[in-house]
């Protein structure tokens, strides 16, 4: 089993709120895309996934418990 993790970003500027930043990743496994966790970045709700829920979703994807 191979699993490839590409590290995403998404940049946001704006006026009012200034700069904001959001990480994420897209998990392929065995060639196939298993899990795309699009990062966001808006000055309120974006959506953001540490180098932590990535691994845990990745966890949970193959099927295991993960309690943190």
């Amino acid at each position: 089993m191979k699993i490839k993790i590409e590290w995403l970003s998404d940049y946001s500027d704006c006026e009012t709120c200034g700069g904001n930043y959001a990480d994420g990743a897209r998990v392929t496994i065995d060639g196939e895309v298993a899990l795309d966790l699009e990062p966001a970045a808006h000055c309120y709700g974006g959506t953001h996934y540490d180098e932590r829920e990535v691994f845990k979703r990745i966890l949970e994807h193959l099927g295991h418990e993960v309690e943190m």
